[in-house]
């Protein structure tokens, strides 16, 4: 029996399929991750190899294909999820950390999501001209509601012109004197 003590599933895939002598996976667009080709090659390969004396049975089959839809059916859940919370995000401000494709350094990423698209089963915001991946956004700034904020700045306003009525010190006529004094010579 092959030695499967791996937990990635194409690794697995791949050690079975050396034992019967069949060219092995190659890892799907997502990463290490089966696709559905994956899956029902190794289906075949499975049911091609296995012992005529002892065949396997179609209910082992059956179950295995309905795991692999229900896992197929999760996978577009959460794909579903993702696209969800980042088209809330949607003319929201953002800031995130990417790494630099060419530097390979975290580049801070502060701007306005004006789209949202799915590449490869990964979903990214386009922040100005960068792409930023949903699992990298770090926080969401609060928007700013000008009306509210011209409100409170007019409120402000008179309040700050009755606190200056009420503390202001009253002018007399010795104040009024006083300014024709100081006055500058307007005759030149």
């Amino acid at each position: 029996m092959a030695d499967i003590s791996s937990t990635n599933p194409t690794d697995i895939a791949n050690k079975i399929m050396d034992k019967y002598g069949v060219d092995t996976l190659k890892p799907s667009k997502q990463g290490n991750d089966l696709d559905k080709d994956a899956f029902l090659n190794l289906l075949v390969t499975q049911m091609r190899y296995q012992d005529p004396l002892n065949p396997t049975q179609d209910k082992d089959f059956l179950a295995q294909m309905a795991q692999f839809s229900a896992l197929e059916q999760m996978q577009n859940l959460n794909t579903s999820a993702s696209m969800s919370r980042a088209y809330e995000l949607m003319n929201k401000d953002i800031f995130a950390n990417i790494n630099d494709p060419i530097t390979n350094k975290a580049t801070p990423v502060a701007g306005t999501v004006i789209g949202v698209y799915l590449e490869n089963g990964k979903v990214f915001l386009k922040v100005g001209k960068t792409d930023v991946p949903l699992d990298k956004v770090e926080g969401v700034l609060a928007p700013i509601d000008m009306i509210e904020l011209n409100k409170k700045v007019e409120e402000m306003s008179k309040d700050l012109a009755k606190i200056k009525e009420k503390y202001a010190p009253e002018e007399t006529d010795e104040d009024d004197e006083k300014d024709e004094v100081d006055k500058p010579d307007e005759t030149n």
